[in-house]
């Protein structure tokens, strides 16, 4: 296995390219795999085709929105629980509000905390694996009684 199919892959779907840049260096810096996607439409076809451990989405985007991004992602079964950070400038209470129902596990606003969108993402990380972790404990200790 390479290094980058064991660091955990995220997709950044940003169609501001300074703050794609931005993110993808602070997540590289922090042993991740980042890959940078300018819309939603693009986010859709690459979310369909590769693994991903974790998103972060704009929602203000042209063409599909990180709402309608979103909203395919928990409607599909293979990328149901895929987690997902909204990082947008939309920062009223009612846009947080509908984000978060939308079924986003976390909303950061612009400007944002570098740090803070790592704790984030690793969050998201953890509960992620720990979700799979009994299926993971399962194969391990087959794994260990056949040795």
């Amino acid at each position: 296995m390479s290094d980058s199919e064991q660091k955990p892959r995220i997709l950044i779907v940003e169609d501001h390219p300074i703050i794609a840049e931005l993110v993808e260096t602070r997540l590289r810096i922090e042993g991740m795999c980042p890959v940078k996607c300018p819309g939603g439409r693009e986010a859709l076809a690459m979310i369909g085709a590769q693994r991903f451990d974790a998103v972060i989405l704009d929602i203000m985007m042209p063409e599909v929105d990180g709402y309608e991004v979103l909203r395919i992602i928990r409607t599909t079964k293979a990328t149901a629980t895929l987690p997902v950070i909204f990082l947008t400038a939309k920062s009223t209470p009612s846009d947080v509000e509908k984000g978060l129902a939308l079924g986003a596990n976390y909303y950061m606003t612009k400007p944002f905390s570098g740090l803070d969108l790592v704790r984030k993402v690793r969050l998201c990380l953890e509960e992620r694996k720990a979700t799979r972790g009994g299926e993971a404990a399962d194969v391990d200790a087959e794994a260990v009684e056949a040795e």
